[in-house]
């Protein structure tokens, strides 16, 4: 018997489903993280497993005026799901995106601004 192939968007389908936008994002999965501004590297943002560190860049969302906080969710998702794909992610944090409730971007903000810059 031949088994389909699942497609990514398929699972960011069921993620969805069962962390609906009504759960709210919780900080207690990213508890032990730090979070860090480094505005010398290369990329938005970086999640480095073995430390438990996510650096962000600041300097290059505001050359690029890219969104910050879509970085920051991005990167939450990847802490909260490790076991994702970078693709998944990705969809993940755009259907999350329009979810957030204010509360929800206000918490994500405030992960940046308690931690000094590098």
């Amino acid at each position: 018997m031949k088994r389909a192939k699942s497609k990514s968007r398929d699972w960011a389908a069921i993620l969805l489903s069962t962390t609906s936008a009504t759960v709210q994002l919780s900080s207690r999965d990213t508890k032990g993280w730090k979070w860090v501004v480094d505005d010398r590297m290369r990329d938005y943002g970086e999640t480095d497993y073995e430390s438990r560190i996510v650096r962000i860049n600041c300097a290059l969302h505001r050359k690029h005026r890219v969104s910050l906080l879509d970085t920051l969710l991005h990167e939450e998702l990847h802490v909260q799901y490790p076991f994702l794909s970078e693709r998944m992610v990705c969809e993940l944090t755009s259907a999350r995106l329009s979810c957030l409730t204010a509360r929800d971007k206000a918490r994500l903000y405030a992960k940046v601004r308690r931690y000094k810059r590098r």
